[in-house]
């Protein structure tokens, strides 16, 4: 009887430490934060701007990492659409090829999008750069998977409002301009 509630004892202990670090460290990743880059003081996604931008001290700079780690994303994101098929296996083929070809496009539209806006933020043409970040949503693939009953919790549903975040901290660093 004695092992048993000694371990019970260890058991609490051990949640409870877990408990009180998970509780820290968002404090400790807060004393680490530097702060807000300049560039991204309008971004809904301040944090993770700051992060994009990679401690750009121009403009320019600022907005081309944005945009590359962006592009690096949804490079990611398309490499995961066969993560789809076991969701999709119970539906008809005709359903799921539908599905396969509405994400790929989404994914490889998002990607040519963003290469487009960062040829033209190097060419020096800001409306092209906003009018392609505008357009780099992958909503396609989301919707598709929605429409048949595959929802926001699904993995590439959430990295897709990732994706979402990253192209809305790309147009805010560009329109610091």
């Amino acid at each position: 009887m004695a092992p048993r509630k000694l371990m019970n004892y260890i058991m609490v202990a051990t949640a409870t430490l877990l408990l009180l670090g998970a509780v820290q460290s968002p404090q400790a990743e807060a004393r680490k934060f530097a702060g807000v880059n300049p560039f991204c003081r309008t971004a809904s996604y301040r944090r993770s701007c700051t992060q994009m931008v990679n401690g750009a001290a121009n403009w320019h700079d600022a907005s081309a990492n944005a945009i590359k780690a962006t592009i690096d994303l949804a490079k990611r994101l398309k490499g995961l659409v066969p993560t789809i098929e076991p969701a999709i296996a119970h539906l008809e083929p005709m359903s799921r090829d539908s599905i396969r070809e509405s994400c790929a496009d989404s994914f490889d539209n998002v990607v040519d999008d963003l290469q487009v806006s960062l040829q033209a933020l190097e060419a020096g043409d800001i409306g092209t750069v906003k009018s392609y970040l505008s357009s780099a949503v992958a909503a396609d693939c989301r919707d598709s998977l929605k429409e048949f009953g595959i929802g926001a919790e699904f993995p590439l549903n959430k990295y897709s409002d990732h994706l979402t975040q990253k192209v809305d901290n790309c147009l805010a660093v560009i329109m610091q301009e």
